[in-house]
């Protein structure tokens, strides 16, 4: 219960830190749209993606594990099939006058959310004192 807890408070500062970015996703009810999709995020992260990477381990071991990024983005779309409240728009990178359209915004967005989710998870892991 701990663990689940832990993931759909990280992935709440995850997706918050990504927005603050990215500024591609968009929500009705700002405080519960965010932890409905927390939690979307953290059924996906402990229950499914382990039986997707099982289910696709030759795709993975061809592409050298980038197609875990896939994988992840994944979750995203899951998200936003399941939550009528939440949208991923896409991006505009103003500086070099850029768009990054559809799948691109989500693969994007799904990266920059699961390296905020490392971050934050290897912050949580080094303050806990050893025994």
């Amino acid at each position: 219960m701990k663990k689940i807890l832990r993931y759909i408070i990280l992935f709440s500062f995850s997706i918050v830190t990504a927005n603050l970015i990215w500024q591609n996703f968009y929500f009705q009810q700002i405080p519960w749209t965010i932890v409905k999709v927390a939690i979307i995020l953290t059924i996906f992260e402990l229950l499914l993606k382990p039986i997707i990477k099982i289910l696709l381990i030759p795709i993975n071991i061809l592409t050298l594990g980038l197609f875990r990024i896939v994988i992840d983005t994944l979750g995203l779309y899951l998200a936003v099939f399941f939550i009528a409240d939440f949208q991923i728009g896409n991006i505009y990178i103003s500086q070099y006058n850029y768009h990054v359209n559809n799948f691109w915004a989500y693969l994007l967005s799904s990266f920059t959310v699961g390296t905020i989710l490392y971050i934050y998870n290897s912050i949580l892991h080094k303050s806990k004192p050893k025994k």
